[in-house]
């Protein structure tokens, strides 16, 4: 049986270059893709400037190369509001740095695509595979596997789950999944098991939220956490050694992006569904 395909609508703005708002000339030097029924927003900022070169030659070269680490920090640090992030995006740039319209399109796979969009409307070739080193970008692969494994359909798998029922009122985080383990002879579930990505790299203060947030939910209950994280610390990272560190120290579970679906298999089980057929 041939599986459907599911596009997603999205839409796209290009990132523009205008160094003089009288002439109105610009150069395209970056994408934002946006996908509302993933809760996805990601960009890529160019690191060719030589047409911004040829167009003006006293562009602050070292302000463009800043753009992209700037930008993706935004949309982290705006991800439970994104829909107000990209209007205040749309209204802030205007002068030096601009935003085309956004485009509507329809995607299979949104953070795979964006490439593609950039290649043919930025005109820069990206090379090998998209690195999944923010949470945005970890926390799509992880829905995507979720979603192949018909985990999102599953009344016991949840997403976006409060933690003030546990911490106290008004708290605004959330984990990315969790769900209710069903209870079988021999084995110790029955318990919440919560699921949430981050990047081991980038998100140091995202690890002490949850080792805080983990710690209070197990003083009322027992629970898991699993980060699904992009992948194991490279000899000599620093950064990801400390964040991972404090994961381990709260007793949360670090699972690589690219055993997802194993994962997602090992969900299915506690949930007594049946095995996946291919």
């Amino acid at each position: 049986m041939v599986e459907e395909i599911k596009l997603k609508a999205c839409s796209y703005w290009l990132v523009r270059y205008v160094p003089d708002l009288v002439k109105g000339e610009f150069v395209n030097i970056g994408l934002f893709l946006y996908s509302r029924e993933e809760g996805f927003l990601d960009c890529q900022i160019t690191n060719d400037f030589e047409r911004v070169r040829r167009l003006h030659r006293y562009a602050d070269i070292e302000f463009l190369r800043e753009l992209q680490e700037y930008f993706t920090g935004q949309i982290q640090e705006h991800e439970t509001r994104l829909e107000e992030f990209i209007r205040e995006m749309q209204e802030s740039y205007s002068n030096l740095i601009q935003m085309s319209p956004p485009q509507p399109c329809l995607l299979r796979d949104p953070q795979t695509e964006l490439r593609g969009l950039f290649s043919r409307y930025v005109g820069v070739q990206l090379a090998g595979p998209p690195v999944q080193d923010t949470r945005m970008r970890i926390k799509l692969r992880m829905t995507e596997a979720f979603r192949r494994h018909g985990l999102l359909d599953h009344k016991l798998f949840e997403r976006r789950i409060p933690v003030e029922k546990w911490t106290q009122k008004g708290d605004p985080f959330c984990f990315d999944f969790g769900y209710q383990a069903l209870l079988t002879e021999g084995k110790p579930n029955g318990h919440i098991k919560f699921v949430h990505a981050l990047s081991l790299h980038r998100d140091n203060e995202l690890a002490t939220v949850l080792k805080d947030r983990i710690l209070k939910v197990r003083a009322e209950e027992p629970a898991d956490l699993t980060a699904i994280v992009e992948g194991l610390p490279a000899p000599n990272d620093d950064p990801a050694f400390a964040t991972r560190t404090i994961l381990e120290e709260a007793q949360i579970l670090i699972q690589p992006i690219a055993g997802v679906d194993s994962y997602a298999q090992s969900v299915r089980r506690d949930l007594l569904m049946p095995p996946l057929v291919q």
